[in-house]
C-alpha cells in the first residue's frame, strides 16, 4: 500500500510541474526527403533476394556505426520509377548476434519509407554494425545521380 501511495504522489507531483500541453501531433512522425541528403553513388546491384531488407532476418548492413551510412544508403534508393524517397526512423528492434554489437547482438533499425503513388508505406531494416554489400531492394531502384 505504501508503494502505491508513493507512486501517486510522485505522479501528482511530475504532472503538476507543467503546464504545458503536449499536441498528439507532436507524437506523429517526420518524414525527411532523400533530396538533400548525399547518396553512396557506389554500384548497386539489384537484389534477387525478396526478404533482402524487409525482413529483420536479413537487414541491410550498412557497416560503420552511423545513422549517417543508413539515411546515405535510403537516399541511394528510389522508387520504381525513379521517385524520390521520404522516410522516418521508427526505432530499433529484433536482436541478432554480432562481433560488433554491444555484449556481442547488435540490433537493426527499422525504417519507414514511402514515396508519391505508394499505397502504403515499406517499412526497411538497416543495421549500422556489420557491413555487407549494399544491394537494391525488390520494389526499389537506384536513385540517378
Amino acid at each position: 500500500m505504501k508503494n502505491v501511495c508513493f507512486v501517486l504522489l510522485v505522479l501528482v507531483i511530475v504532472s503538476c510541474g507543467t503546464s504545458k500541453k503536449v499536441s498528439p501531433a507532436a507524437f506523429e512522425a517526420t518524414f525527411v526527403s532523400t533530396e538533400d541528403i548525399v547518396p553512396f553513388f557506389d554500384a548497386m546491384d539489384q537484389s534477387t533476394d525478396d526478404s533482402y531488407g524487409l525482413t529483420s532476418e536479413n537487414p541491410i548492413k550498412v557497416g560503420e556505426k552511423s545513422a549517417s551510412n543508413q539515411r546515405r544508403y535510403i537516399a541511394s534508393l528510389a522508387g520504381p520509377q525513379g521517385e524520390v524517397l521520404s522516410f522516418y526512423r521508427a526505432g530499433s528492434c529484433c536482436a541478432y548476434k554480432s562481433e560488433n554489437g554491444y555484449g556481442g547482438l547488435a540490433l537493426v533499425d527499422r525504417y519507414i519509407v514511402t514515396y508519391e503513388g505508394l499505397e502504403s508505406p515499406i517499412t526497411l531494416y538497416i543495421s549500422f554494425y556489420d557491413f555487407e554489400d549494399l544491394l537494391v531492394p525488390i520494389g526499389f531502384t537506384k536513385r540517378r545521380p
